[in-house]
């Protein structure tokens, strides 16, 4: 629980997680009905968010993380 608690406290900082950011993600997966991850992952990335969107996240993210890590937080 603690590992999930420290990601969702990640997520919801750098608002990874919001809907404007990802896309209504619930809403897509029901649309998808996929079978499997790589199937998902193939409609997410064409009908909801680039791939490049996505990691642009990811590197921002990880920019916060090492500027917080710098000033002490």
């Amino acid at each position: 629980m603690a590992k999930e608690w420290i990601l969702n406290s990640a997520m919801n900082r750098f608002q990874l997680n919001f809907k404007r950011n990802v896309g209504a993600v619930s809403e897509e997966i029901r649309k998808c009905s996929p079978k499997n991850i790589k199937e998902w992952e193939n409609y997410y990335f064409k009908n909801v968010r680039s791939k490049r969107h996505i990691e642009e996240l990811g590197r921002k993210q990880k920019e916060n993380r090492k500027s917080r890590n710098h000033t002490g937080y």
